[in-house]
């Protein structure tokens, strides 16, 4: 039986080709072949659908606009962060506030607005149950004097010392959810971010209006025109009874 012996070409020493011819190349792949359907599968973000339905169950939960008879800026921040009528259940007595909670973050999903870790849940709510920012929405007689006196009022946006507020239930959503404010004392209070924007915007200015004798400071409110609209600045006043 004859062998098949290499053809060579160019060179006798190497062997570039063999006597038989090189096997067509195929492909696996069949060009004209159907390919079978890709299962329709439904992409949903679930915890945008728990937000939406938690949302449609606070609205409901709320009065329409003017019901409740609140004052102008914490009517609007009412019906901006969707605060149910249960936070108004009750009224802060002496030196005491009510604050409804918003996250530090303002929306943001982030514990920075340039940083990439993502917070869970209960991170957050342990935020906004600690404090740090909100809505003054309750104030008691003391509290109300001492915080218009220095241009807080009831719906401003406002910063507190962490770790202070006592969290209080006031209202139960129809699916479980627990709603609650914080109580805590106005010199709890470390600032207000509505009264910084208004002095930003020329609204509202700190004026120092003492005698030669010393110094005192109030919050003036500035017109349209640039003319100081009223000057105050309420003290509060602690009756000692004696009998």
């Amino acid at each position: 039986m004859s062998r098949s012996i290499p053809v060579s070409v160019g060179d006798p020493d190497k062997v570039t080709a063999w006597p038989f011819p090189e096997p067509e190349k195929t492909s696996a792949w069949n060009d004209n072949a159907v390919l079978p359907k890709e299962p329709s599968i439904e992409l949903r973000d679930f915890e945008k659908d728990t937000a939406e339905k938690r949302t449609a169950l606070i609205r409901a939960r709320m009065s329409p606009p003017g019901a409740l008879h609140l004052p102008p800026l914490l009517e609007a921040q009412r019906l901006k962060w969707g605060i149910s009528d249960g936070f108004f259940k009750s009224q802060a007595a002496f030196d005491r506030i009510y604050v409804f909670p918003i996250d530090q973050f303002d929306d943001k999903e982030t514990y920075s607005p340039t940083g990439t870790i993502i917070r869970g849940t209960l991170t957050k709510l342990k935020d906004m149950q600690e404090g740090n920012r909100g809505v003054l929405i309750s104030a008691g007689l003391t509290a109300a004097d001492r915080l218009m006196s220095h241009g807080i009022e009831l719906g401003h946006i406002i910063t507190t010392n962490k770790n202070v507020p006592f969290a209080r239930r006031c209202d139960r959503l129809e699916d479980g959810t627990p709603m609650f404010y914080l109580v805590m004392r106005e010199a709890d209070l470390a600032g207000s971010e509505t009264l910084a924007e208004e002095i930003l915007a020329g609204k509202k200015r700190v004026m120092e209006v003492g005698l030669d004798d010393g110094y005192q400071h109030q919050i003036a409110c500035i017109g349209e025109d640039g003319i100081i609209d009223d000057i105050r600045k309420k003290k509060s006043v602690f009756i000692n009874d004696t009998w």
